[in-house]
């Protein structure tokens, strides 16, 4: 099981979505607008309420990972999603995965989020590894994961399939070590 997550950094506020955030999901939601909701978040309003009051912090709960919400610190706004997936409590590891509303890319906000969600999986989190996969031709996701601090690794050729298409997927990740390397372990 994670523990809570609240994190704050220089821009951002970062925690666990709940039910005050149905309103601005809703309107996201009725604008088409995904951008900055998980994959997981429902596609309809009246799935909201369920989702926001349980499902995300059974989600945490059940140790599968978390669903944050990245609030801009000075407005309160809902800029963008981040979250720990996949993860394996005997190995240590999660993956990681961000979206930013695309009104608001290019501040670096998913920098900024990845980089305290990374430090924060491996230290209050008790995770040893956070990995992150990103298309090969995703750069403005790959230089923010480099940017945070993620290690590249190497390629998954061929490894996701959509739009009747197979991809290639750059595999980055953060380990303790880096944490301590950079002197940010707790």
């Amino acid at each position: 099981m994670f523990p809570p997550a609240k994190i704050v950094t220089g821009s951002l506020e970062l925690r666990e979505f709940g039910p005050q955030d149905e309103t601005p999901i809703a309107a996201f939601l009725a604008a088409g607008d995904r951008t900055a909701l998980p994959p997981v978040c429902p596609a309809t309003a009246a799935e909201l309420p369920g989702w926001l009051a349980e499902t995300v912090h059974r989600h945490r709960l059940d140790g599968g990972g978390v669903h944050l919400v990245m609030l801009e610190s000075s407005t309160g706004e809902i800029v963008g999603s981040i979250g720990l997936r996949d993860t394996d409590w005997e190995a240590g590891s999660c993956e990681i995965g961000y979206m930013v509303r695309a009104d608001r890319r290019g501040r670096g906000y998913a920098t900024e989020a990845a980089r305290a969600v990374g430090c924060w999986a491996l230290t209050e989190g008790g995770m040893r590894r956070v990995q992150l996969h990103a298309r090969t031709g995703n750069v403005a996701s790959l230089r923010a994961a480099e940017k945070a601090g993620f290690q590249h690794e190497g390629t998954l050729r061929m490894a996701e399939w959509e739009d009747e298409a197979a991809h290639d997927l750059a595999v980055l990740s953060m380990i303790v070590t880096d944490l301590e390397a950079a002197g940010t372990a707790r």
